[in-house]
Formats: C-alpha cells, sequence, structure tokens
C-alpha cells in the first residue's frame, strides 16, 4: 500500500510547482489511481530563510511555520513530508521534532547519493549564501565520498544575483551570468554541479554545462518522495 505524501511549499512557489510535476512525471503510473495522493500546502509567507540564517536585521524565524505546516500534514495523514527548499534544510534537525511518526525527506542527502550514482568525484555547490555558509551540501557530498567545491567569492555573488534578482522574481537570466558561473566551477575541476537551491531547478539548465554533469536537487526529491511513498519508479529516457 502507498504512503501518503505531504509537501511544504511555497518557497517558492514555482518550485512547488515543478516539484509536484517530477513527482507525477517520476511515477510509473498507468492510470490515476497509481500516482501518489499528496497534499500540498504551499505557504509563500514563510520568512526567507537565508536572511534568518545569516541573522539580518528584521528577518524573522522561519522554522514555527514549517513545523507547523509539518504538523498538519501529519495529522492529515501524510507519512512522507518534503519540502522543496535547500535552505530550510540546515534546521531539519529541529524541523523533524514537529512530527512525530511522518519521515521528512533529507534533500541534500538524496541530491549527494545521486551524484555519487553518476560517478561524481569534484562537486560544485550552487546554492544561497545560508546554505553555503552552513556547509549542508559539503557534508552530504563528504559522506558519499565526493569532494564539494565552493564558487569563488564573486561567482558566489552571481549565484545569488541568478536567485534571487532573476528566478524568484521571474526576470530573465542573462547568458554570460550562467557562463561566468560554470567558467568558474570548470577552472576548478568540478565534473559535476550541484543545483542546491530549487529556484535553480526552474530556469530550464541541460543536463550537462561546458562538459559539468548537472544534479538537480529538486530532481532527487522527487525520485525520493515516489521512492519513499512505495510508488514504481518510471525510467525517464
Amino acid at each position: 500500500m502507498q504512503k501518503n505524501l505531504g509537501i511544504i511549499g511555497g518557497m517558492g512557489p514555482e518550485a512547488t510547482c515543478v516539484l509536484f510535476e517530477r513527482i507525477i512525471k517520476r511515477t510509473d503510473a498507468e492510470r490515476d489511481q497509481d500516482h501518489i495522493n499528496i497534499t500540498i500546502l504551499n505557504d509563500p509567507s514563510i520568512p526567507d530563510r537565508t536572511a534568518f540564517l545569516l541573522k539580518e536585521e528584521g528577518a524573522q524565524d522561519f522554522t514555527a511555520p514549517i513545523k507547523e505546516k509539518a504538523r498538519q500534514l501529519e495529522v492529515s495523514g501524510c507519512d512522507v513530508i518534503a519540502i522543496p527548499c535547500s535552505t530550510s534544510h540546515v534546521l531539519l534537525d529541529d524541523i523533524r521534532t514537529a512530527v512525530d511518526h511522518a519521515q521528512i525527506l533529507d534533500m541534500p542527502k538524496l541530491a549527494a547519493v545521486a551524484a555519487k550514482n553518476t560517478g561524481a568525484s569534484r562537486a560544485g555547490i550552487l546554492a544561497t549564501d545560508g546554505t553555503v555558509r552552513f556547509g549542508l551540501y559539503e557534508r552530504a557530498l563528504c559522506a558519499e565520498g565526493i569532494t564539494a567545491i565552493l564558487p569563488s567569492p564573486a561567482t558566489q555573488e552571481k549565484v545569488m544575483a541568478v536567485i534571487y534578482d532573476h528566478a524568484k522574481a521571474g526576470h530573465p537570466i542573462p547568458d554570460d551570468l550562467l557562463d561566468d558561473i560554470f567558467a568558474d566551477l570548470e577552472a576548478q575541476g568540478c565534473d559535476t554541479a550541484i543545483l542546491g537551491c530549487t529556484e535553480l531547478s526552474v530556469i530550464g539548465l541541460p543536463e550537462s554545462v561546458k562538459g559539468i554533469c548537472i544534479i538537480d536537487a529538486l530532481s532527487s526529491l522527487a525520485e525520493g518522495c515516489v521512492d519513499a511513498c512505495g510508488a514504481p519508479l518510471r525510467t525517464l529516457p
């Protein structure tokens, strides 16, 4: 019997939609009834995660509303919970205390395992300042025997610009901005790049850039949702 899935969304809303779509596409279903029962709580009012972690002036705690959503999902019958926001996973251990039995998936761990399965040895991390500062993906990659590479400070500023000034704002991303980011990873010998922010999952990057394999953490989370809920995983062409 399949388990019920809950998604704590809104961080951001488009990434939540993309996760839902990818779960559907990765479920090997022949009819509606074969799909996973999914409850989505989309709350874009959840405070900015990076601002809180970096203790920016006026920043508010984001964990309280996420924990409340987790409790709501568990009470409603969800057995598995996904949070399509990498930065929130910095405080995943605390968030998990909100539920008694529901399994809250670890997106960075799922992405690191996916990178290992592709044979990655040096993985560049593209994520928010909050995620980078707390070493979220570095620890996950290290646990899988993969060397984690961070962009240079100047390149990290460009990553943040892509996330906040373009992806979140719905503005086109200049090609030279992405070129500069991947040129930095290429120069540091990366064979893999981790899209460690779900806003980077919505911009339509190809599977490889400059010979660097792209591991999309949101896709890894989608596959993890299907697997954790006991549904068959569809192999993509």
